[in-house]
């Protein structure tokens, strides 16, 4: 199965965050006194390669929230979800498609300067009304990334799986 560029966005997602903690030296943040809150629903018009061999024309809304905190031991904490609903339409076949998505991303500092960041993301892409076996799309992706306080990868585990159902 060919990955389109919506599965492509949360490896380059991880990327950009691995780049903005470097750049903006998260890893040793000011203060922050309460939990600071990101919470939007965002419309999502993209396209997919599905396991049928068809391009899909998916709409739908993609929920996102993430938040900052600091823990009692003064370590700081980020935390993000992205749920997605969708419904597309083959353009071959013009069969309706389902779309269903989340990714949880967790990132927090280890010790002095040390950050962790953790990854998963599941996708389900199912036609309605089976055709063909194997014509659902499922993709499970974990990562979990240690820099140090040089900025340095020091530890990387990354788990992923794409198959037709």
């Amino acid at each position: 199965m060919h990955l389109s560029k919506f599965w492509k966005r949360g490896l380059l997602s991880l990327a950009l965050l691995l780049t903005a903690l470097n750049l903006f030296d998260w890893a040793r943040p000011v203060w922050v006194s309460a939990a600071m809150e990101y919470n939007e629903k965002v419309p999502l018009h993209d396209d997919f390669d599905g396991c049928s061999g068809e391009r899909i024309l998916i709409n739908g809304v993609q929920h996102i929230v993430g938040r900052f905190t600091r823990d009692g031991a003064g370590r700081l904490h980020f935390g993000f979800t992205r749920n997605t609903q969708g419904t597309g339409i083959g353009q071959t076949s013009g069969d309706t498609y389902i779309l269903t998505d989340a990714v949880t991303r967790t990132s927090f500092e280890v010790a002095q300067g040390e950050v962790t960041i953790t990854e998963r993301y599941q996708a389900l892409l199912i036609r309605l009304g089976e055709k063909s076996p194997n014509d659902d799309s499922i993709v499970y992706f974990l990562s979990r990334v240690t820099i140090d306080a040089n900025g340095d990868m020091t530890a990387s585990i990354e788990i992923q799986n794409a198959e037709c159902r």
